[in-house]
């Protein structure tokens, strides 16, 4: 007998946040600024336009802007692009702090 598969949103390791892009934080990488759609301790997901390219597996390095104007550097590589997503995986954590009081700012601010 086989467990039936928890929905996507239950796999997931670690908490997601994810933004209305009115209050989303912007990401910069390789010189360009994209639109961040959700962020966790090991991830960033944003919007980029068709002709940036990124490739599955490519390193990046950048930079996290957040609302409060904080800046977070990373580096990490690029899990997937799908249409006009793409997923870059974080070598060093986003402090879960950081994390939670972007949580306030949208409850206050939403």
């Amino acid at each position: 007998m086989t467990t039936p598969e928890k929905p996507a949103a239950e796999r997931r390791q670690y908490y997601r946040l994810i933004y209305p892009p009115e209050l989303a934080p912007e990401v910069v990488i390789l010189g360009i600024t994209f639109r961040v759609t959700d962020i966790s301790e090991k991830g960033i997901r944003f919007r980029k336009d068709f002709y940036t390219r990124l490739d599955t597996g490519q390193s990046v390095r950048g930079v996290l802007i957040f609302q409060d104007l904080s800046k977070y550097e990373f580096q990490g590589y690029v899990l997937r692009v799908v249409n006009r997503e793409a997923v870059v995986v974080l070598i060093k954590s986003l402090p879960y702090q950081k994390i939670m009081s972007e949580q306030l700012f949208l409850q206050r601010n939403a």
